[in-house]
């Protein structure tokens, strides 16, 4: 019973983060954490919990404080040998975070990482939208062969690898010392 609340409580808060409801999100994210504590939830459960939450802490205070919450998860997932589609969901929603923080290059090597992780099953949506504007940003601030060449380089990354490249972006995160991850 304690799986099916949460579960519950945690589509309840991606519906909120969705309709942009982050005070929403938050309580509903917090109420399903708290269920957890009283069931045995699956790897996937528990990293896309973390991963709302990590959306959630986008929402209230910028991509610079999710990026980190948001690799945490993406690491236990891999950690816990989550399906590809899990994986390639939260790869696509760091490049998002990344293109927000003006990292195209990296955004671009992870959409190309996800995509091949995907073995060419469509992006649903939202992602497949962020994933298209973070190309047209992408496009647009590096032009087309350097687009082309960190597309390139993406296709071949595996886990560990854009787990590497995340750390090293959440590395060069510029937050005060007392909000470092």
């Amino acid at each position: 019973m304690a799986d099916s609340r949460a579960f519950v409580l945690l589509m309840r808060a991606q519906i909120a983060l969705d309709d942009k409801d982050t005070a929403r999100a938050r309580e509903m994210c917090e109420a399903a954490r708290v269920e957890t504590e009283n069931a045995t939830p699956p790897p996937q459960f528990v990293v896309m919990l973390n991963a709302v939450d990590a959306l959630t802490v986008t929402a209230e205070s910028g991509p610079e404080h999710g990026l980190p919450r948001l690799v945490d998860a993406l690491r236990f997932a891999v950690e816990k040998r989550c399906a590809d589609v899990i994986t390639a969901t939260l790869t696509d929603a760091a490049a998002d975070l990344l293109t927000r923080l003006g990292d195209h290059p990296r955004a671009i090597r992870l959409l190309a990482a996800s995509e091949h992780w995907r073995r060419g099953n469509p992006r649903l949506q939202p992602e497949r939208g962020h994933a298209e504007r973070a190309e047209t940003a992408a496009r647009t601030a590096l032009g087309a062969e350097w687009f082309t060449s960190e597309h390139t380089r993406g296709t071949a990354l595996t886990h560990d690898d854009v787990l590497h490249d995340l750390a090293e972006a959440v590395r060069g995160l510029q937050l005060p010392a007392d909000q470092a991850p």
